[in-house]
């Protein structure tokens, strides 16, 4: 009787106790919920985030003008993949939290219909998150950009139903994500080895001489797109000797041995580079590419076909050109600095031996400096320093009038200011600005053009007054000497040493002012003057102490007076050899001796 009156209550005892731990799993279960639902809005947050910043890590870091130097250009393509990267890692998160959230159950069908809706659910949050993003351009870029990161979330729901299966599956989910990746890394680097070659490509570059590149000038400048008003069109016809000639002088700036070549039949091109590369460690490898194809351009719309991609001795599937040619295609299409360009071309047609461009007006977008020249030189820093050192240096030059300015003087003032600012802020950055400033007020005043707008209080008028000041008692070198310094901080030393080659080349022909070495020792100075004034913190500490002591001329600046100018094309084809010459190379390298020899730049 007793066990028997005891059953009940001890079965009530054992039901309240089951009642209980039932509710506690069931908040268990809830809370575990709100801890994934917190975990899938982390990760959008996070994906949100990488898609904001992905621009700065990659393709939107390199100005165009840095293209042709090759380490920076590894430096960039290391950048972009590292970019797509984090894209396909940040999606991860999203879609193994909607897997688990959206769990039904453990057999086939739960796992089935889990799966399926943490997908959904996963991919729509992505479009969402790209969408908002890109803004009003997302539905044309979303062919291409939105691949990685659906790949993400496609790999991540899978991770995350795994994950649900128990402990076993967890422990084998590691080796199965990190195994195939491995061996995709270990694939992708033993195919770059094997398209090395250790020959270039047997074709010949065009070679540049003064003659092609002014005719290239002044076909360019006679179809100017930025005159044009609307309604207004051009057409340009450029043969594939022009494009041949202008791959070649391009490639010529570049830190590495490199050639290109094109050859055009009607709507279809080959595309020849090659180029040496640093692996291999001493055997030089070359990294050779073939390109067939055909390029369309109709009232701003780029159509891109691939025939035949060859690299090295691999040639590339033609089931994944269909697939890489879209992708690039969208790419090109949205990309800021291209689309201007695309925007105003009315029709691009390939014909043999020659391409024919008809465009119309030219709109540059305000971000245009910072795709030629990178972020760093034309940052909103960079220019409110500029205009700190152009309001004092005018400011400081009216002050001492009526006495004549001189260089030393200008110099003197500038660098005194960013000594100053340098005790709070970044000394290279106010080398440049003093070195921007030295350029708007004593080199030209279409600098500006490149930097950004530097109003002052002074005014333009009270800047003219300085476009005279003698550096040796030449006002020519001072022009010199201030814009190579410029071109040599918003480029680089390739970049500036060819603009300064070029100017002398144009004025070499008829009507023109004749080649003139000792104008390309001012040109070098200034170059160097700016690369030991910005090259790191104490180069940039080294010269504001220098210059601070006073001016010398030359420390900074040696005799020039005897080198040959005023030489007409035909003497510096006869007499020197043209650029590249025998006595030309001379010459050049008795400048690079000068230069090197001032204390300044020791």
């Amino acid at each position: 009787m007793t066990l028997s009156q005891d059953g009940p209550a001890a079965r009530n005892r054992c039901g309240g106790r089951t009642q209980w731990m039932g509710s506690q799993a069931a908040a268990g279960d809830r809370a575990r919920d709100f801890a994934w639902i917190v975990l899938a809005a982390c990760s959008l947050v996070l994906a949100y985030f990488v898609l904001r910043h992905s621009e700065s890590w990659g393709a939107a870091s390199l100005g165009l003008w840095e293209l042709h130097d090759s380490h920076r250009l590894l430096e960039w393509v290391g950048g972009l993949a590292f970019t797509a990267f984090g894209e396909f890692v940040c999606f991860l998160p999203v879609g193994f939290s909607n897997a688990v959230v959206v769990r039904r159950g453990l057999d086939p069908l739960g796992r089935l219909i889990a799966g399926a809706t943490a997908l959904a659910v996963a991919g729509i949050l992505t479009v969402s998150v790209w969408a908002i993003e890109t803004g009003g351009s997302w539905r044309s870029a979303a062919p291409a950009g939105l691949a990685l990161p659906l790949l993400g979330c496609l790999l991540g729901t899978w991770a995350g139903l795994t994950w649900l299966r128990g402990r076993r599956a967890r422990l084998w989910l590691l080796p199965k994500v990190v195994l195939p990746v491995l061996a995709a890394v270990l694939g992708v680097g033993a195919l770059l080895w094997l398209s090395l070659e250790a020959k270039p490509l047997s074709f010949e570059a065009v070679p540049v001489t003064s003659a092609e590149k002014r005719r290239l000038v002044d076909l360019v400048r006679s179809k100017d797109p930025t005159s044009l008003e609307g309604g207004q069109t051009h057409t340009l016809r450029l043969t594939e000797h022009d494009l041949n000639v202008l791959l070649s002088w391009g490639l010529s700036l570049g830190t590495w041995e490199q050639k290109a070549r094109v050859r055009l039949e009607r709507d279809l091109a080959w595309l020849y580079v090659s180029a040496r590369t640093p692996l291999g460690g001493g055997e030089p490898r070359y990294l050779n590419l073939t390109v067939i194809g055909r390029v369309r351009v109709e009232e701003g719309t780029l159509s891109l076909e691939a025939v035949q991609c060859r690299i090295g001795s691999l040639e590339v599937p033609h089931r994944l050109l269909r697939c890489l040619v879209p992708i690039l295609t969208s790419h090109l299409s949205q990309d800021r600095r291209a689309k201007p360009f695309l925007d105003a071309t009315r029709q691009m047609a390939i014909e043999p031996g020659f391409v024919e461009l008809t465009y119309g007006p030219l709109h540059l977008p305000s971000e245009l400096r910072k795709d030629l020249f990178g972020p760093a030189a034309t940052s909103e820093e960079v220019l409110a320093s500029t205009r700190a050192q152009v309001d004092h240096l005018l400011d400081v030059i009216h002050r001492s009038s009526p006495a004549p300015t001189s260089f030393g003087l200008c110099f003197e003032t500038a660098f005194a200011l960013a000594r100053d600012r340098s005790a709070r802020r970044d000394p290279v950055l106010e080398n440049q600005a003093a070195i921007f400033a030295l350029g708007i007020v004593l080199g030209h005043p279409r600098i500006e053009e490149f930097l950004g707008s530097v109003q002052t209080e002074e005014g333009p008028a009270a800047r003219a007054s300085l476009h005279r000041v003698p550096l040796r008692e030449r006002y020519d070198w001072t022009r010199h000497f201030c814009v190579s310094a410029v071109i040599a901080v918003l480029y680089d030393e390739g970049v500036s040493a060819a603009a300064g080659l070029l100017k002398e080349e144009l004025d070499a022909d008829t009507g023109g002012s004749g080649f003139s070495f000792s104008d390309l020792l001012a040109d070098r100075a200034g170059t160097v003057f700016a690369l030991r004034a910005t090259c790191d913190e104490a180069s940039a500490r080294a010269m504001q102490d220098r210059l601070a002591g006073g001016f010398r001329v030359e420390e900074f600046f040696p005799p020039a007076a005897d080198l040959p100018e005023g030489i007409p094309d035909a003497e510096l084809q006869s007499r020197y050899g043209g650029v590249g010459g025998k006595v030309y190379r001379r010459l050049i390298e008795e400048i690079e001796r000068r230069v090197a020899a001032c204390a300044a730049y020791r």
